[in-house]
């Protein structure tokens, strides 16, 4: 059982009325989750992109220098690097916001729209210090709403939908990665009517401007319980939005009233103390951690393991992409009913989900890659990446929804920037360290990407492992399952 959950708590209601209608209990709003969802959505857009097309620019820029898948990895780190640092700062922030446009839509717009802005600028620069610096406003930009964009959904919704919101959310959030994939595919039909430099950065163009318009829409659509009377307070006491009537109340506990002012950096005092108080959240970190070491060093490499270790297209590449990521949107809200169903419970679906993906993973590594060098099979290649996808969306929807019930109602904004501090440090971590080990195998030339999925195999396997040390997670009524 959650021990921040028991420690005594004083509340007041805010003097302000909701401006939205409450779903009837036990029931989703799937509209409203849907238009919630929109912020996730833009994140997704924006990564897989920059995931696919960055490391292909950086490939330009540095190929005449040494060590360049290192000196690639540590570049790609870089917005997880910002994240580790800035995600429980934000997080908290979010919980603490008094705004007339709730506590986490200034966080989207801010965020949004300069993201928006820099990833325009990114590939018009090709002067490797100055892309480095686009990259890291445009990373410091993204870690302003990336964790207020997921905390949002469970403020308006109840503990018992957990999942079928999340899995809405993946659904949605993962058509934005769909998309990005078929960017490269449409800019190869258009190649030869486009310059060199406009090739590399209509993309870009693109999605920044669907960032743009999509946060419009939901500032419009989403209207959120207001917690002040100005755009952007910042209160010393966290705030609570009740699931089943909208309101907002302000939360000061009173083991904390009288030292908490003192604590300087409070959002990473906080971080700390949540860790050792709260063991199974630590443990369910930690299964983050490699889960996400595994499928970020997949993330920040993979086109150019399918470039180079298949032998294909830049086009053909975003092809596979494609039928990675839309299986992913596929399967989204199956493995959310499957963790929703209480006889199986989230735990236990993440549980079959990971058994799944390890199994999916031993065929890919031992059996697909050693015959598909220079010689690739789309086929073969397509339906072992279906068998890998869907698995690991089932592991990202439910553990959204264990996260958001271990954590305190009050606190679902730092717990999901903790999510994801620890979610980017294994980003930050992943393509460093992968870049690193496919250095030591250079002279293997295009070989060398055959190590990728028996390392990918190890780390989910640790995953598996800590997982099983996780206790709650699952819904309040079977919380210690």
């Amino acid at each position: 059982m959650n021990s921040e959950r028991n420690i005594e708590k004083d509340s007041k209601y805010l003097p302000y009325e909701p401006r939205m209608e409450p779903a009837p209990q036990n029931t989703l709003n799937a509209k409203r989750t849907i238009l919630i969802s929109l912020s996730f959505f833009t994140v997704l857009l924006a990564w897989s992109y920059f995931n696919f097309k960055v490391p292909l620019i950086l490939d330009e820029i540095l190929s005449t220098i040494p060590l360049k898948d290192l000196i690639k990895g540590s570049i790609m780190a870089i917005d997880n690097i910002i994240a580790v640092v800035l995600q429980p700062f934000f997080g908290d922030l979010s919980d603490r916001t008094k705004s007339k446009l709730g506590r986490r839509m200034p966080f989207i717009i801010i965020g949004t729209t300069s993201a928006a802005i820099f990833f325009i600028i990114i590939p018009w620069m090709r002067i490797l210090a100055g892309l480095i610096l686009i990259i890291f406003l445009f990373d410091l930009a993204m870690s302003i709403y990336r964790s207020a964009s997921i905390a949002i959904l469970p403020d308006y919704t109840s503990e018992t939908e957990y999942s079928k919101g999340s899995s809405i959310q993946q659904f949605i959030a993962n058509m934005g990665g769909l998309f990005a994939f078929t960017i490269p595919i449409i800019m190869g039909g258009l190649q030869n009517s486009l310059s060199a430099a406009w090739f590399d950065a209509m993309g870009f163009l693109i999605i920044s401007v669907i960032m743009l318009v999509l946060v419009v829409v939901q500032f419009i659509k989403v209207k959120e319980t207001p917690t002040g009377d100005k755009f952007f307070q910042i209160s010393h006491n966290k705030l609570e939005i009740e699931p089943s009537t909208f309101k907002a109340r302000e939360i000061v506990k009173s083991s904390e009233i009288s030292q908490d002012r003192k604590v300087k950096l409070r959002s990473y005092h906080e971080f700390v103390e949540i860790i050792k108080s709260h063991k199974d959240f630590a443990y369910f970190l930690g299964t983050v951690v490699f889960m996400y070491l595994a499928f970020a060093s997949v993330e920040a490499f993979f086109s150019s393991f399918a470039v180079d270790y298949f032998d294909i297209t830049e086009s053909a590449a975003g092809t596979l992409f494609l039928f990675y990521s839309g299986p992913m949107i596929l399967s989204a809200i199956f493995v959310g009913m499957l963790g929703q169903n209480k006889k199986i419970g989230r735990k236990n679906a993440v549980k079959i989900f990971l058994t799944w993906l390890i199994i999916s993973l031993v065929i890919m590594a031992f059996l697909v890659v050693p015959i598909t060098y220079h010689n690739h099979n789309q086929l073969l290649t397509i339906i072992v990446l279906v068998l890998i996808a869907v698995p690991w969306m089932g592991f990202i929807v439910n553990s959204f929804s264990i996260l958001w019930t271990l954590a305190p109602k009050e606190k679902t904004g730092i717990y999901t920037g903790m999510y994801y501090t620890f979610n980017q440090t294994a980003y930050a971590l992943a393509p460093v360290l992968f870049g690193g080990l496919l250095s030591i195998f250079i002279d293997l030339g295009d070989f060398r990407y055959i190590i990728m999925f028996p390392y990918i195999l190890i780390l989910v396997i640790i995953a598996y492992v800590l997982f099983f040390r996780v206790k709650g997670g699952n819904i309040s009524s079977d919380e210690n399952q």
